[in-house]
């Protein structure tokens, strides 16, 4: 739902200063989000490690994800705020696939408009062009995980449309997106494994805002994203997957004391799924 004029105000300003594209060369300004006055009322923090955010009664229903990525609103290249200056080396091959960024999202929204404040449909088309963007980034920027954390920040966005509209098959799309997610985060780590990427030069690995999870966010992240969106068609390869998946859940978290490497938060869920992937093992055992 849009919001009004005057309520934009008091949340979210644009920068006085333009923003280059490095691609296109187009100038414009980013919408940021105010902070303090009460405006984000931190919630829950779901299994997903998503810090859900309580409606204020002056400001309403704020949701900051949407304001993360810097897009350019010419030719809708994408990145982090830290990544979006370093296209140069790629921009020919950003500049070519502008078209195909601007109709990627054509059958969903057709009004993306990013001269102006941001909606949810914003928030959704920017990880969704990063993502597409990233795969032009060299590997010390880690393009593989942030790939994986845009594709997930999708889905949480699509679920919340559905909330909205829930007759729309947004939930549908969350779905696409949450195996998009597990495709590049099981990627990430295998190129990690390999020395191709490095997760270390990643300076927040999220997967939300509010807090940095590090290797191990990543890690247990990556295991519930298989645990929910693996197959589930081979029951053979099923057992055998998640027999993999507990030992490296059990392995990596400890499931030992908090400390600062790894937060009660962590190790509270990395048992949750353990326990959730023996009680499946064993049903599937007795079957």
């Amino acid at each position: 739902m849009a919001k009004d004029k005057d309520e934009v105000k008091k949340i979210t300003f644009f920068t006085k200063n333009t923003i280059h594209c490095p691609v296109c060369g187009g100038d414009f300004y980013k919408e940021e989000l105010y902070r303090g006055g009460g405006r984000l009322l931190a919630g829950k923090l779901t299994e997903e490690l998503r810090r859900l955010y309580e409606p204020s009664k002056k400001y309403g229903e704020i949701n900051p994800l949407i304001y993360v990525i810097i897009v350019c609103p010419y030719c809708n290249y994408a990145a982090f705020p830290a990544d979006f200056p370093h296209a140069e080396k790629k921009a020919d091959k950003l500049k070519a696939d502008t078209e195909k960024r601007k109709s990627a999202l054509l059958k969903i929204f057709d009004d993306i408009d990013f001269t102006k404040p941001r909606d949810l449909k914003e928030g959704v088309a920017s990880y969704f062009f990063a993502t597409m963007c990233y795969d032009h980034f060299d590997k010390r920027f880690g393009p593989t995980i942030k790939q994986g954390i845009c594709s997930l920040r999708c889905a949480w966005l699509f679920n919340d449309f559905h909330k909205k509209m829930p007759n729309e098959n947004y939930d549908y799309l969350a779905k696409i997106f949450y195996r998009k997610a597990r495709f590049f985060y099981s990627m990430a780590l295998e190129r990690e494994q390999r020395g191709e990427e490095t997760l270390g030069a990643v300076s927040h690995l999220g997967p939300d805002m509010d807090k940095n999870y590090g290797y191990e966010g990543v890690l247990y992240i990556g295991g519930l994203l298989e645990y929910n969106y693996g197959n589930k068609q081979d029951p053979e390869k099923r057992a055998e997957s998640l027999g993999k998946l507990r030992r490296v859940i059990g392995k990596a978290h400890g499931l030992g004391k908090a400390s600062k490497a790894k937060p009660s938060a962590i190790l509270e869920k990395a048992k949750d799924l353990f326990d959730k992937i023996g009680k499946e093992l064993d049903s599937m055992k007795k079957d």
